[in-house]
């Protein structure tokens, strides 16, 4: 409500309107003096009667203030209150136990009916329209009743005084974060419930047993999933934070890999059970969640439920099922396909995106998972390019991206793994894919409605692909184990010369022809980089009978191509034009 004065001065407005209306309707001032001041002062009015009006809703069903200063107040106020008179009711209940004035019994009694106390204090102060106060006394009085109860087993003079066991204490704890659910949701809390949930995956985790706590664990994730379903709070990320820690958690304890059982044995099944649960349950909740604004959330809880998911089940299907471990990676690149045409149902951009970038992520990792050697840049070359042509289909900026991610992959493991790790044939399979891959992709993008900042992609991916071929000529020749390891070394130094020199003139005339400024610059480059090589290399190190043939085999491939230029000079500017 109005300060008092507030309120005095906003009925003076309104009468000051009233005496306007009656002056207007007398003729007492002029018309457009009449109209001015009418507006200015109704125009006053309104504003504080509108500001009134807002607070009053703001304030409306609770007597608290809304004002932050006057909340944080409240909070710390309240929060160091509460905690000191619980830490003074601790001290008397320890000086009661040192006099020997209450035993284990009466202790575990005396907890409970404090904590009780403590929601009845609170459910007067909801009712009295005190709801964050109220909040702040219900969450000590359920911590309390949680600490009582969890005391009548995990500690050990409890446990043999009331014959507590593990199953009841777990079920007594259980209920007891159902009822601090209930009271979180009849009083609309975010906190509360976060509360609740806390202490049932803490009840949970204190089991003992691995089913048990598996078992719990996907109800209160599952009842969670429902909540935040109906509430829309932003907090869904932190089920599946905790309900995978816990299922690493009984992963490690039953030691599932490795493999610590054989095939068939049920503990393994229970395993793969339980992920399938979380997977489909995290799934779900990434669907169902209105996260307004760019789906950060949503996106987040995909890609922690989907990389849980691959690492442990991975694990499993590598420890008993090896053959099938590509297979399974397939298999989950398929069902984000199918999530795929479900958020494009759903109108779900982000997701869509979300998905089909996992789609083709797990389609990707397949490949090394299931594949060796060569046919890794092998499929991931062709990957890459089926990606690129689809997305220049379609005009698809997001597909093209991901193309061109994969055939990085591909010339990385080419360039980086099978030059140095595989034998001629198996290295020249991956050699010739990726180069073909390369080239095949810039053919594409020179014909293609690109972006203005993939214009330079075409002439990015003919350096790729020339670096790439130059690199492999040079390894394939030089090799004392690949092709031509019937010569000398010598001989095989002048061989890459003469081979390079040649590349680099079809270099130059492909780019007159193609009219690629890329390659022709890439053509002059390497007959430097060869003139470099045979100067401070073959002239200083190969035998005088090498170094004489090599330097008049270049020498003629540079007066070939020079004559070629100069006799189809006006053919070659022509192009250039």
């Amino acid at each position: 409500m109005l300060p008092e004065d507030d309120r005095f001065e906003n009925l003076e407005n309104k009468i000051a309107v009233l005496e306007n209306r009656i002056e207007i309707l007398e003729g007492k001032e002029p018309a457009k003096e009449q109209k001015d001041r009418y507006k200015e002062t109704s125009k006053e009015t309104s504003k504080e009667t509108s500001e009134e009006t807002t607070v009053e809703i703001a304030t409306k069903g609770s007597r608290e203030t809304s004002r932050e200063s006057e909340n944080i107040g409240f909070k710390i106020f309240g929060a160091v209150g509460f905690l000191f008179i619980l830490l003074g009711l601790f001290y008397l209940y320890r000086y009661a136990v040192e006099q020997g004035w209450i035993g284990i019994l009466e202790r575990v009694v005396l907890g409970i009916i404090l904590s009780l106390a403590f929601l009845v204090v609170a459910e007067i102060f909801r009712r009295k329209e005190y709801p964050q106060f109220s909040q702040l006394i219900t969450g000590g009085g359920i911590a309390l009743l949680y600490f009582t109860i969890y005391s009548t087993y995990h500690f050990r003079e409890f446990r043999a005084a009331l014959d507590m066991s593990l199953s009841v204490n777990s079920i007594l704890l259980f209920l007891i974060m159902v009822f601090a659910a209930f009271l979180a949701l009849r009083q609309n809390s975010l906190i509360l419930t976060i509360f609740a949930f806390f202490l049932g995956y803490l009840s949970a985790l204190l089991t003992g047993e691995e089913h048990q706590m598996m078992i719990s664990t996907l109800i209160l994730s599952a009842g969670l999933t429902v909540i935040l379903w109906k509430n829309n709070w932003k907090i869904g990320i932190y089920p599946v934070i905790v309900s995978y820690l816990l299922y690493t958690l009984f992963f490690l304890q039953s030691n599932i890999v490795h493999p610590a059982y054989e095939i068939g044995s049920s503990i393994v099944y229970y395993a793969i059970g339980y992920l399938i649960c979380f997977f489909i349950l995290f799934t779900i909740l990434s669907l169902i969640l209105k996260d307004e604004g760019n789906n950060t959330q949503n996106a987040v809880i995909t890609l922690i439920n989907a990389f849980a998911a691959f690492i442990f089940g991975l694990s499993i299907v590598s420890d008993y099922w090896y053959p099938a471990r590509g297979v399974f990676v397939i298999l989950m690149s398929a069902v984000y396909l199918g999530l795929v045409y479900l958020a494009d149902k759903r109108q779900h951009k982000m997701m869509f995106r979300v998905f089909f970038v996992l789609c083709i992520t797990f389609l990707t990792i397949a490949v090394p998972v299931q594949l060796e050697k060569s046919w890794v840049a092998f499929a991931w070359a062709i990957e890459g390019v089926l990606l690129v042509h689809a997305g220049v289909r379609l005009d698809n900026w997001h597909l093209r991206r991901l193309g061109y991610i994969v055939l990085g992959l591909a010339a990385l493991r080419s360039l980086f793994w099978d030059v140095h790790g595989l034998p001629f044939w198996e290295r020249a399979i991956s050699m010739v894919a990726v180069i073909l891959a390369l080239y095949g992709v810039q053919y594409l993008l020179s014909r293609a409605k690109l972006r203005d900042d993939e214009k330079n992609l075409s002439a990015l991916f003919n350096i790729a692909g020339t670096f790439l071929l130059t690199i492999s000529l040079a390894v394939e020749i030089l090799d004392g184990n690949g092709l031509l390891a019937a010569f000398s070394q010598d001989v095989r130094h002048v061989i890459l010369s003469v081979v390079w020199a040649v590349e680099a003139v079809v270099l130059i005339v492909v780019g007159f022809v193609t009219r690629s400024s890329s390659l022709r610059y890439l053509g002059i480059l390497l007959f430097g980089i060869t003139v470099m090589k045979i100067l401070f290399v073959d002239l200083s190190f190969i035998e005088t009978i090498y170094r004489t043939v090599v330097t008049i085999l270049v020498g003629l491939i540079a007066l070939g191509a020079s004559f070629v230029y100069v006799k189809n000079k006006e053919r070659i500017e022509g192009l250039l034009k």
